[in-house]
């Protein structure tokens, strides 16, 4: 090349395009079709939401028009929780330690006053600090024993910033609360005696994390969300608040979960939905007024294999800052655990925060999601779902009638349901609880969990975990012996698939020789002592070798043979030969295991 010749990178390479991009996807998982389909490929790479939103594997510009979204500016609120368990220093060394809001657990303070407060929030800085309460059903003493602490700092009253905590309408439909209408009564009265006096604090925390903890979808969790902050300016608003005002006394609250571009586009979402309630409301300008928290979700966390809570954590926390919310709190990694020293996930939970705000910079620009294809149509698409169920919930009378008569509870159980079905056969794993377990590391004291009357309390793995913690309590682990019929190229693949099948309810596994002598593997499995064994290795091999194995591992007392695959055309044949059942990938891991259990009579 001279030096006057111009260097074209990658000018000897035709031009990419969609066409040519779906002709190379149709082709290579066409597997040898003569005539590959485009559109079918496409098909196989399109995921379906629980709100049953098509998510394709390709979006182009222009796919979508950009939703407007008014979204936070600058840093968001590291609100930290504080449970303060006897320790009145807890929440000062949040504060010094990293957080800039502080999320005050009260609900196991029996008889809170004021002077119990005063303790708890000892050293805080109160006119630097937020302060936001989570005190479940008895809201009121809480919130009363706050105001009197701050008012006894001597505060102007224009100057402090919190949240008081109240959600009578989600514990009403957690079935936590006895005297609804008293309550929202308190709710509007406390509402209107103050939205003057202090401007900056909150009455009303619309809590939409209990729908997702109830398993909800994002768009069934974001049009409660909604439907129950409507609900709530009708009755700030009837107890002589200004409509604009009864905005900024509401903070509605969602779930940030591992699922990242989802949590973005909720998030998102939920900005460009307010912003119509108040636009149809005729206060177009009061939306902002709302604030947006975002919690990481209690639902997706483990009690086995804790640590990967981290990885869950950091994403969700990463997904809400994108998205623009205005506060975010971090559970810690040994949120569902008792722990004699809880300091080291506080103190990780506040450095992810950080870190992500602060040394990645993702605090720097507002809304840098905005634009992306994907994301835009994703966030366009939520809103439309979350829409239809807040209409839904709106013509059902709104959100208390949806409760009383049982649509919420009912449709969010559906999505459970659903949820279930994707959990046990894997479609949705779980790390190191349905997928990649560790059966030797320590059995985890779970935190007790109160379940409420109406909405349940979910978590996604809590079935795998119910299935470990009754084998790890059992007075003897049971072991499948893993017959490895022929050479290691036949059996890899499928002992290791086999091994973590079992493994993830804590059954251990003992590999036999590879070989296909069927009375060596017998001998194996009789010194190993086990009575259930799960055959390994390609279809050929099960067609050739299969039928013999069985036969010799039940004449040395095997009661239980599993197979990992499903050879079709063979099925009959093997379960005429003793085959107890099949595993492979999509089966009922749950079901399976369950039943496997039962049979080794482990008490569940």
């Amino acid at each position: 090349m001279t030096v006057d010749e111009t260097l074209t990178l990658a000018g000897d390479f035709p031009a990419a395009t969609e066409e040519r991009w779906r002709e190379l996807v149709a082709k290579l998982l066409a597997k040898g079709d003569a005539a590959p389909d485009a559109a079918a490929s496409i098909a196989k790479l399109t995921s379906t939401t629980y709100d049953g939103i098509a998510v394709r594997p390709l979006y182009s510009v222009g796919d979508t028009a950009i939703v407007p979204v008014a979204g936070r500016a600058g840093p968001w609120e590291i609100r930290q929780p504080v449970h303060p368990d006897g320790d009145a220093r807890l929440a000062l060394e949040e504060l010094e330690k990293g957080a800039s809001a502080l999320a005050v657990d009260v609900r196991d303070e029996r008889g809170l006053d004021a002077d119990r407060l005063a303790v708890i929030l000892d050293g805080v800085l109160l006119e630097l600090a937020p302060i936001a309460l989570r005190s479940g059903a008895q809201w009121e003493p809480p919130a009363r024993a706050l105001l009197e602490v701050w008012a006894r700092s001597g505060i102007p009253a224009d100057e402090l910033r919190g949240l008081l905590g109240a959600d009578p309408l989600g514990e009403h439909l957690a079935g936590t609360i006895g005297d609804i209408d008293a309550q929202l009564d308190a709710v509007g009265t406390l509402a209107a005696q103050l939205h003057a006096s202090h401007p900056h604090v909150r009455i009303v925390a619309v809590d939409g994390t209990r729908l997702n903890d109830a398993g909800a979808s994002d768009g069934q969790e974001l049009g409660g969300a909604v439907a129950a902050g409507v609900a709530y300016l009708r009755i700030l608003v009837d107890h002589g608040v200004p409509l604009a005002d009864a905005f900024g006394q509401i903070e509605l609250q969602l779930a940030a979960t591992a699922e990242q571009f989802p949590t973005i586009a909720k998030l998102r979402a939920v900005r460009a939905l307010w912003a119509r309630v108040a636009d149809v409301l005729g206060v177009p300008d009061a939306a902002a007024r709302t604030a947006i928290h975002a919690t990481t979700s209690r639902a997706m966390l483990t009690a086995y294999d804790p640590w990967v809570n981290l990885l869950r954590t950091t994403v969700a926390c990463f997904a809400a800052g994108i998205a623009g919310a205005d506060s975010v709190t971090v559970l810690p990694f040994d949120e569902l655990i008792e722990r004699s020293d809880r300091e080291l996930g506080r103190r990780l939970a506040r450095n992810t925060q950080s870190i992500l705000a602060f040394e990645s910079n993702l605090a720097r620009v507002a809304d840098p999601a905005a634009g992306s294809s994907f994301v835009e149509e994703l966030t366009a698409d939520l809103a439309a779902a979350a829409w239809c169920w807040f209409q839904e919930i709106e013509a059902a009378g709104g959100f208390r009638k949806a409760t009383d008569n049982g649509l919420i509870a009912g449709r969010i159980a559906a999505t459970w349901v659903a949820r279930v079905a994707n959990l046990d056969t894997l479609r949705d794993p779980i790390t190191g609880v349905s997928e990649f377990p560790n059966i030797d590391e320590p059995v985890p004291r779970l935190r007790p969990v109160e379940q409420p009357e109406g909405l349940p309390i979910h978590r996604y793995a809590e079935r795998f975990e119910s299935l470990r913690l009754a084998v790890d309590a059992a007075p003897e682990r049971p072991t499948v012996f893993l017959a490895a019929i022929g050479a290691p190229a036949a059996t890899t693949a499928r002992l290791t698939f086999a091994k973590n099948f079992f493994e993830v309810a804590g059954i251990r596994t003992l590999p036999g020789p590879n070989t296909t002598d069927a009375a060596q593997i017998a001998a194996a499995a009789a010194a190993a002592g086990a009575t259930t064994a799960c055959l390994c290795s390609s279809d050929p091999t099960y067609a050739e070798h299969a039928v013999g194995v069985v036969e010799a591992l039940r004449a040395v007392g095997i009661e239980r043979t599993y197979l990992a695959g499903r050879p079709r055309d063979q099925i009959a044949t093997l379960d005429a030969a003793g085959v107890t059942g099949y595993i492979y990938g999509g089966c009922d891991v749950h079901g399976t295991l369950a039943t496997l259990l039962d049979d080794l009579g482990v008490a569940r």
